[in-house]
């Protein structure tokens, strides 16, 4: 299983605008994604971040993903006006 990240940063506005884009039409995308495993959508108010975690059955399903996450992550800045701080990919060990 492997992950992909992306470290979002904001005002407290743009990050509530984050979150409903986030809610209505970033999860749905990723969840009709082949290989898709889920996906967990992380804000932290006090420190003005956020996180998107995707998980994915096997690296070729994360590496066919790639597209659908450079696009999804210029229309989030689009839509909520957040800076994207980091992007990470990752090899899950163990998951529970």
């Amino acid at each position: 299983m492997f992950a992909r990240t992306s470290t979002w940063t904001g005002s407290p506005e743009a990050l509530q605008k984050w979150a409903d884009h986030v809610t209505s039409q970033v999860a749905p995308m990723v969840r009709g994604l082949p290989g898709a495993a889920g996906a967990v959508f992380l804000i932290d108010r006090a420190g003005c971040a956020a996180m998107t975690l995707t998980l994915w059955d096997t690296e070729d399903a994360a590496l066919m993903s790639d597209q659908h996450a450079d696009a999804s992550r210029a229309s989030t800045v689009a839509a909520s006006g957040v800076e994207l701080a980091a992007r990470g990919r990752y090899e899950i060990v163990t998951k529970f």
